[in-house]
């Protein structure tokens, strides 16, 4: 069942908020320690939910990254010295055309 959320629920939780709307009182006001709280109980109920990968999974993307950085780094090191030697031919080349 899904609630609408005021500012005066998004402190409590969404069971909390449904139980006082079915009762027809407004919710209490909790202060910004409450909140924090509330904020906390969320993180740790949505953390529970997390679909966490495997250690192999971390290890063989991580060397896909490492091992991809590596091979842009040689291509773009490598286009890199080809331009730059390309664009002094193109000077030396335009120096002695034009004077």
């Amino acid at each position: 069942m899904a609630t609408s959320r005021t500012g005066d629920e998004t402190s409590l939780g969404v069971e909390e908020a449904s139980q006082i709307e079915s009762q027809g009182t407004k919710p209490p006001k909790l202060g910004w320690w409450g909140d924090f709280r509330n904020f906390i109980h969320e993180v740790k109920l949505e953390m529970k939910k997390v679909s966490w990968p495997s250690r192999s999974e971390v290890i063989n993307t991580t060397l896909v990254v490492i091992i991809a950085v590596f091979f842009f780094a040689f291509y773009l090191f490598g286009a890199d010295i080809v331009l730059s030697y390309t664009i002094q031919g193109i000077e030396w080349l335009a120096q002695r055309l034009i004077g």
